[in-house]
């Protein structure tokens, strides 16, 4: 038994419809297997919608007053309609919004039960908006505190619970699922904590303290495995599955050494006419300063001697050709 946390918005009616009908429009037969509200006066799910919509219109500050949270169990538990009711107004009730106005439907359309809660964050009487700080956190425990008291299967969070967590693998998320359903090559789940650190152990014998990055490639390559860029950081994998260079625990000028080999490596990466972009030493520098690796004295000095040159330019310039108001880009990139 797990909770998850669908991103808020202002669009009730348009959730609606998704509950209803699905992405597509054409749902299948036994998508909505049950429904009913809470605080409002239909179970209509599109009309349901509109009162919602309505008193959100109580708050002028709230702009995203609309809150979807997912329940679901696995495949192999079979709660009953009646206790999956049961459970969304308990669920409602300790997350302290049993006054507040909400759909819920459960759907049959998956091989594992689940139901969907859309609620309402403004409160029909006061006005006053649901707290969504630490959301997360509250929904576990809420989660753990049901599935013990109904007898039910607890999905532990990797996040909150990393003591219950430290050998299962990480999925995909939400994203990298939908990412990898264009194509993109996202649907790889993560390490263990344990698989990470107990390798990240083993590669620490292969390298000795001032390992180079080639070292660090070979060793992989041992194993199987290679390095990648991935977003601001580095991951180590193959194609079925990777894991974060930090949670490998490897010495920490050895992570710098390959974050300065990024930075290099991304600013003298050939580019096409449309995407290139001036590089020259400050961007180098800053972005070696931002990681610790110059001083920022370094930057400075650098800076001033590039604004002197500069000047030289300009001036020898300024001979030859009608002087004109500049909008270079450079001039923008030192006074950043």
């Amino acid at each position: 038994m797990l909770a998850k946390i669908a991103p808020i918005t202002n669009d009730f009616r348009g959730l609606a419809r998704y509950l209803v009908h699905g992405k597509t429009g054409k749902p299948d037969p036994k998508r909505v297997a049950w429904t009913f509200t809470q605080n409002l006066p239909t179970d209509d799910p599109e009309l349901a919608a509109l009162y919602m919509a309505a008193t959100a219109e109580l708050s002028t500050r709230v702009r995203k007053p609309a809150y979807h949270l997912m329940i679901g169990w696995h495949a192999r538990e079979k709660p009953t309609p009646e206790v999956m009711k049961e459970l969304a107004r308990a669920t409602l009730e300790l997350a302290g919004l049993a006054e507040h106005e909400a759909l819920v439907m459960g759907h049959g359309d998956k091989p594992n039960p689940h139901l969907h809660i859309l609620v309402n964050r403004i409160h029909p009487e006061t006005g006053r908006a649901w707290k969504t700080g630490h959301d997360f956190v509250r929904f576990e425990k809420i989660m753990q505190k049901l599935a013990e008291d109904y007898g039910f299967e607890y999905v532990p969070s990797h996040t909150f619970n990393r003591e219950q967590t430290e050998a299962l693998p990480m999925k995909p998320d939400t994203l990298a699922t939908y990412a990898a359903r264009r194509g993109a090559a996202t649907n790889r789940p993560q390490w263990s904590r344990t698989r990470a650190r107990l390798f990240g152990e083993e590669l620490s014998e292969w390298l000795t303290p001032d390992a180079t990055c080639q070292d660090l490639d070979d060793a992989l390559a041992e194993h199987g495995l290679r390095l990648e860029p991935k977003g601001k950081g580095f991951v180590v994998g193959d194609d079925i599955s990777y894991t974060k260079l930090s949670r490998l625990g490897l010495a920490a000028d050895l992570e710098a050494r390959l974050l300065a080999r990024t930075v290099l490596l991304s600013a003298f990466r050939p580019k096409s006419s449309a995407q290139r972009q001036l590089v020259d030493s400050i961007d180098i520098l800053r972005a070696l300063e931002s990681w610790g690796l110059v001083d920022r004295e370094d930057v400075t000095k650098a800076i001033e001697e590039e604004v002197a040159r500069r000047h030289v330019v300009s001036g020898l310039a300024g001979k030859t050709s009608p002087r004109r108001k500049s909008s270079s880009p450079w001039q923008h990139s030192l006074e950043r």
